[in-house]
């Protein structure tokens, strides 16, 4: 038994910890909610990981992203994510591309076909872009929604695109989704909490929402690689 993940092997067993580290999951967005998704991804013993962010870590990142701190600061998201993988689990190979996403060049992301995908991205169109092309190609995707201007946890759950509420990213995703002839049911983690300070244009946030958004996304994932070999 590998003593990295031994109490992980106890509790699912020895074939879903062999089908986690056989898996491939690509996590788009490395920030408050894709760091953490992508970290407990690693910790969970996925052993392919492709991540995308063209962002490097600032000042303002530090009160909820767990790439975030003084040895980290301004280095590229991806360089640190990859570093860190690496002392969790050094056998997990993982791929970076340092660059933003958009509708124009997210094929060439798709090299490698990913069993599962986290969306973890901010500009709508590219987000629709990206259940676009995961529809298209039956790649299993979770998108999450806003967690800006929310600061309890325990609002979060895991739903699909047609059935959340109180968000106003929601909102505009459904009528670019319905303009693309999507599917409603996209798997989206959102927070059903009545965003605060509604008049204020700053997207103030804390760890608790992103953090917890990002662990539910990598949750969805890992059960779902699980059940399928269950099933």
């Amino acid at each position: 038994m590998n003593e990295r993940f031994i109490r992980t092997e106890t509790l699912i067993g020895q074939q879903n910890l062999r089908e986690l580290k056989e898996a491939t999951v690509m996590v788009v967005g490395l920030g408050g909610v894709g760091g953490y998704a992508a970290e407990a991804l690693v910790r969970s013993g996925v052993g392919t990981l492709i991540v995308i962010d063209h962002d490097a870590v600032e000042y303002s990142n530090f009160n909820r992203q767990i790439l975030a701190d003084e040895e980290s600061l301004g280095q590229k998201k991806t360089d640190v994510f990859r570093r860190r993988a690496a002392k969790i689990n050094p056998e997990a190979e993982v791929i970076c591309y340092d660059c933003f996403l958009t509708a124009d060049n997210l094929e060439s992301f798709f090299v490698r076909k990913p069993d599962y995908v986290v969306d973890a991205i901010d500009t709508l169109t590219s987000k629709v872009a990206l259940w676009k092309y995961c529809q298209e190609n039956e790649i299993e995707i979770i998108s999450c929604l806003g967690t800006a201007k929310k600061l309890d946890l325990t609002k979060l759950k895991i739903t699909t695109l047609e059935k959340t509420e109180n968000d106003p990213m929601a909102k505009a995703l459904r009528q670019i989704a319905r303009k693309n002839g999507l599917s409603l049911k996209v798997p989206v983690v959102f927070s059903g909490e009545q965003p605060l300070n509604r008049s204020s244009e700053v997207l103030g946030s804390m760890m608790f929402v992103p953090a917890g958004a990002g662990i539910l996304c990598a949750q969805w994932v890992v059960s779902g690689i699980i059940d399928k070999q269950s099933n």
